[in-house]
């Protein structure tokens, strides 16, 4: 009879150091100065307009990993992507892209303002390093390179928030755009707390050795990585715009 071995210290171990390196995204020298940079409503439309791009580009990072994963966890990505590409009826939100840009109008965007933003030198690097990343690992490695992104901006994982929240809570702050307007953000504050739950959910179903759970760390730890370089971006772009008057 084969030995059933207890890895559950080494997967205790491993969120320890999940949770860790989430939360220290925020504490970054890109993500500190993003989040610290003054807002005018020029500068929140580059934000907005820019990671439009990024949204889109998630689809397709997460599109990659599925292709890669074996069959359930091509169900649990199918069953992850159905908010992001559908929306929910039952909460009344249409497709994640199409919600950002209907929260857009609150700092004065329309879609058409989407349709004609010039994609950043600077953000198509990082959107390919993602695709790359995606395309071009083992399937545990690009799987989590897409449920990084899922994990940092959980407040499961992320004490005080993830991005979306802190961003919509700057904007309430600094332009007056009160949280629950900002229907993007509110989604995503709420959803991406049960989204996060995948990279559990595939841990505990796929990942009985270190070899496995040091891919999954590889994969966060790359995607983080990327994401760091991208907020640092974020940054540059709207420094470039003047102020708050």
């Amino acid at each position: 009879m084969a030995t059933v071995l207890d890895f559950s210290a080494e997967k205790k171990a491993f969120y320890a150091e999940v949770r860790r390196l989430a939360n220290a995204q925020f504490d970054s020298p890109q993500y500190r100065r993003m989040l610290a940079l003054p807002l005018s409503q020029g500068r929140a439309q580059k934000y907005a307009l820019q990671k439009g791009y990024w949204q889109l580009n998630r689809r397709d990072c997460w599109a990659f990993a599925q292709a890669l994963s074996p069959m359930d966890v091509k169900a649990l990505i199918w069953e992850h992507e159905l908010d992001e590409l559908s929306g929910n009826p039952e909460r009344g939100v249409e497709n994640h892209y199409d919600l950002q840009v209907r929260q857009a109008a609150t700092v004065g965007l329309t879609r058409a303002d989407f349709e004609n933003e010039k994609l950043a030198d600077e953000t198509l690097t990082c959107l390919y390093a993602w695709l790359h990343l995606s395309r071009s690992s083992p399937w545990l490695k690009s799987f989590a390179a897409s449920a990084a992104l899922e994990v940092s901006n959980s407040s499961s994982w992320v004490d005080g928030g993830g991005i979306s929240y802190r961003w919509g809570k700057k904007q309430e702050r600094e332009l007056g755009i009160p949280f629950e307007k900002q229907v993007n953000a509110k989604e995503h504050a709420e959803v991406d707390v049960v989204h996060s739950n995948i990279l559990t959910q595939v841990v505990e179903r796929h990942c009985d050795t270190r070899e496995k759970l040091a891919l999954v760390l590889a994969g966060l730890n790359e995607s983080w990585a990327i994401d760091r370089t991208w907020k640092g971006i974020l940054a540059d772009l709207m420094e470039a715009i003047p102020g708050p008057a």
